[in-house]
């Protein structure tokens, strides 16, 4: 997997049969021309961009879906609540996460340009508030107590109707020029979905004999000897995210010489679940270009912490200075793009006006 390599567009021979892609390197300005026997578009709500012709054909309707977060304290859930919305009986959820309160989704139609990163609407706020109100009135939520939110684009085949809501969540797989192009499912019945385009791999590639038989995804990690103090239930969290790399996140704390001694990475950061050791192995070992992916996607903290934890920058540049080679003007780059980021993308509705 390739972080910040977009395709830009397919490579066709002189009959029009799809052979690879055109990459762009988003952090170099680079171009690659990647030759492949099959290609397979894997590429979600975007997935018409790149297809070979969508004339008279299926087409993506994206839909998004937009999510508050709350704190635990403010809307407190020891377990997921399901309730139907009493505009017009949609499920709204909330449920405890990471130790916080999320409340979702929206199902709105996605009008936007799809280049730009999703971000939730003063309408689809005040719509999830209305369930809120509804089934917890006693609580007298504002929109003022949500910390944070965010927005995603589904890949839903369009069938025309009018109601998003309405329109069937299952995956499609197209052959066209050549060229696979699955989207549409849902999260959930991931397996299932990449299955249904191997099969069809193999279909235009006979001569590729891979067992597709069911199988265990993932096998059992082994016992661990942790060799510092931590509770059971960090073991448990930090065994069940990395697996047999457990071991490695903590010894890697440990073996950080440089870090001052008044800095303990075994210590929550800002008071949610993470601890500081998960941010070093991640700046280290998971193909972190940007503050954003570290805050955003390897961890949840610019969602879990206020202002998208604002106030554990400081601490958190030794570490990015160290493992990532950043210097103190590539940090204060990386942290004025991210906090106009977070601002406009997962900030909450009522803060931007």
């Amino acid at each position: 997997a390739f972080n910040y390599l977009p395709a830009k567009s397919v490579l066709k021979d002189a009959n029009g049969k799809v052979i690879g892609a055109l990459l762009h390197d988003v952090m170099t300005g680079e171009e690659h021309k990647v030759k492949a026997k099959v290609v397979v578009s894997a590429t979600g709500a975007w997935a018409d961009a790149l297809r070979p012709s969508t004339e008279r054909a299926q087409k993506i309707r994206p839909l998004r879906g937009s999510h508050l977060i709350f704190p635990a304290w403010r809307l407190p859930v020891a377990q997921a609540v399901s309730l139907m919305h009493p505009r017009d009986g949609r499920p709204v959820f909330v449920f405890p996460w990471e130790g916080v309160s999320l409340v979702g989704t929206t199902d709105v139609d996605h009008g936007k340009d799809l280049q730009q990163e999703a971000a939730i609407t003063k309408q689809e706020a005040d719509y999830l508030m209305e369930a809120l109100h509804f089934q917890f009135p006693s609580l007298k939520l504002t929109l003022a107590d949500a910390t944070a939110s965010y927005a995603g684009v589904r890949p839903v085949v369009d069938t025309g109707a009018l109601d998003p809501s309405k329109e069937g969540r299952d995956h499609v797989v197209w052959q066209e020029n050549g060229m696979l192009t699955v989207t549409g499912g849902k999260l959930t019945t991931f397996r299932a979905i990449a299955l249904d385009a191997l099969h069809h791999v193999q279909r235009l590639m006979p001569e590729w004999h891979a067992d597709l038989s069911p199988r265990a995804i993932f096998s059992a990690s082994p016992a661990l000897a942790w060799g510092v103090t931590l509770s059971s239930g960090q073991r448990e969290r930090l065994q069940g995210r990395y697996g047999r790399f457990a071991k490695s996140v903590v010894d890697m704390a440990q073996a950080s010489v440089e870090t001052p001694a008044s800095h303990n990475e075994f210590e929550s950061v800002g008071g949610s679940e993470y601890i500081w050791a998960e941010l070093r192995w991640m700046a280290r070992s998971e193909a972190v270009q940007k503050l954003e992916d570290l805050m955003l996607r390897r961890s949840r903290l610019g969602l879990l912490l206020k202002e998208g934890g604002r106030a554990e920058l400081p601490r958190l540049a030794a570490i990015c200075l160290q493992e990532l080679g950043w210097d103190a003007a590539r940090w204060q780059q990386e942290v004025q793009e991210y906090w106009q980021l977070w601002q406009r993308n997962y900030s909450v509705p009522a803060e931007l006006n």
